[in-house]
């Protein structure tokens, strides 16, 4: 039975954050008529901010905030490096555009990090 308990609980986990993600891509999507292929990368590279931050002893909720600023001024950026200029782009230099971002973000952090499984504490 803890079996059982312990997959159920992992599921309704793992729904809950296909769930953020869909929503996020739903929000990116109605913000800016476009569909960002990349939203799953920025949402890893800032995992691994926080990842990095702890594992030089930054305590957690301090290691949140931080990322969570780096997250929102990283945000800013691309929206106005990549998202602005492309705005009125046909629709395949949107496309190429977000597909480029998703290959810079994970090259990156594979750069970074390895392309290695993580415990995240």
């Amino acid at each position: 039975m803890e079996l059982f308990t312990n997959q159920v609980l992992a599921g309704i986990a793992t729904g809950a954050i296909y769930a953020c993600m869909a929503l996020a891509v739903v929000m990116i999507y109605q913000a800016i008529d476009h569909l960002n292929f990349a939203q799953g990368e920025m949402a890893m590279f800032s995992t691994f901010i926080s990842w990095q931050l702890m594992q030089w002893g930054v305590p957690y909720w301090a290691a949140f905030l931080i990322t969570l600023a780096f997250s929102f001024v990283a945000g800013i950026a691309i929206e106005r490096i990549l998202f602005k200029p492309l705005a009125k782009a046909p629709v395949l230099t949107n496309v190429a555009g977000f597909i480029a971002l998703y290959a810079i973000i994970n090259s990156s952090a594979g750069l970074l990090w390895d392309f290695t499984i993580k415990q995240y504490p």
